[in-house]
C-alpha cells in the first residue's frame, strides 16, 4: 500500500478524532479566555516560524533540511499535545482551544508558508502538481472535512461515536507508528526517508534547539504577559510540541520530497518525552525549587 495514502489516512482518522470529541458548545467556549488563546495562536503560527528561519540561517544545513524543519514549525500540535496536558493537569480547556482554532487556520497557513518556504530556500518544486488552489485543497481534504464530518456525527450519534472513540485511538496509534516505522526503516524505494544514524546526528542539534526555545521561551513570555503558571505551561506544550505526523504529510505527500521529511522524522525521537518532562517540571517548579533549597540547606 502507498505509504503517502497512509499518512493521509492517519492524519485524517486523527482529525476525524478531534471532530467527534468537539461540540458545537465548545467553539462557544473558544473565546471564553481570548487572551491566553491569543497568545498561544500568535507563538504557534507567527513566532515559531519566524524562529525556525533564525536558526537555520545559522546552519550549513542543505536547503531541503532548512526547509524541511521550517515545515515541523509550521504544523502546529494536535491531539498528542492535548494528551499531555491532559495527563499532566495543566489548562486542558485552552490546550483544547488552541487544537480546535488551529485546526481551521492551518487550511490557509500551511499552503501559504509551505510556498514562502520554498522560495526563501530557493528550492524548486519537486511535485509539478504543486499550486496554491491543490495544496489548499489537499489540505481541506484531509485535515479540516474530516473535523466536520466528526463533529456532525457527534452531534446525531453521540453515543456511537463515543464507543468508537477508544477504538479509534487505539487504531491511530498503531497507524502512525506503522508509517513512522516505514519512513525509518524501510528503504527508500518501499516507502522509506533514507535517514540514518548520521543524518539523525547532523539534524538533532538544530531541531533540540528550536524544540527547547519555543518550549520554554513561550513560557515565560507568557508569564510576563501575566498568564498564570498552569496557561503558561499549556502554552509551551502546545508550542513546543509539533505535529510531526502533519509534518510528513506536508513534506512527502503535498510537496514531495523526501529529505524534507527527515527533520520531523528527528523531531518525532525526542520531542515528545522532553514535552513530557518540561510540562511536569514547569507544572511543579515551585514545589520542586523548595524541595531542592531544603536539600541544599541540609
Amino acid at each position: 500500500m502507498d505509504i503517502d495514502f497512509l499518512i493521509s489516512l492517519a492524519l485524517g482518522l486523527i482529525m476525524f478524532g478531534i471532530g467527534s470529541s468537539l461540540r458545537t458548545e465548545d467553539f462557544k467556549n473558544v473565546f471564553k479566555n481570548p487572551k491566553s488563546l491569543t497568545i498561544g495562536l500568535v507563538l504557534q503560527i507567527i513566532a515559531l516560524p519566524l524562529l525556525a528561519l533564525l536558526i537555520v540561517s545559522f546552519t550549513d544545513l542543505s536547503p531541503e533540511w532548512k526547509m524541511g524543519i521550517f515545515i515541523v514549525s509550521i504544523c502546529p500540535g494536535g491531539t498528542t499535545s492535548n494528551f499531555i496536558s491532559y495527563i499532566l493537569k495543566t489548562d486542558v480547556a485552552l490546550s483544547i482551544s488552541l487544537t480546535v482554532v488551529n485546526s481551521f487556520i492551518i487550511l490557509f497557513t500551511i499552503p501559504t508558508l509551505v510556498f514562502f518556504g520554498l522560495e526563501y530556500f530557493e528550492l524548486e518544486k519537486s511535485n509539478e502538481n504543486l499550486s496554491l488552489v491543490n495544496t489548499i485543497t489537499q489540505v481541506f481534504l484531509v485535515l479540516i472535512f474530516p473535523v466536520l464530518i466528526g463533529l456532525f456525527l457527534n452531534e446525531k450519534y453521540p453515543i456511537t461515536i463515543q464507543k468508537i472513540q477508544n477504538y479509534l485511538k487505539y487504531f491511530n496509534i498503531l497507524l502512525l507508528a506503522f508509517v513512522f516505522g516505514v519512513k525509518f526503516f524501510a528503504s527508500e524505494t518501499n516507502g522509506g526517508s533514507g535517514i540514518n544514524q548520521e543524518i539523525i546526528y547532523v539534524l538533532l542539534p538544530a531541531c533540540l534547539l528550536l524544540h527547547s526555545i519555543s518550549m520554554i521561551g513561550s513560557y515565560f513570555l507568557s508569564r510576563k504577559l501575566k498568564l498564570n503558571n498552569l496557561q503558561s505551561t499549556t502554552i509551551g506544550i502546545e508550542v513546543g510540541l509539533q505535529n510531526t505526523g502533519l509534518a510528513l504529510l506536508v513534506s512527502t505527500t503535498i510537496v514531495k520530497n523526501e529529505v524534507m521529511s527527515q527533520p520531523a522524522l528527528v523531531f518525532a525521537i525526542f520531542s515528545f518525552f522532553t514535552t513530557l518532562i518540561f510540562g511536569y517540571v514547569m507544572k511543579n517548579r515551585t514545589a520542586l525549587l523548595k524541595s531542592f533549597t531544603k536539600r541544599k540547606e541540609q
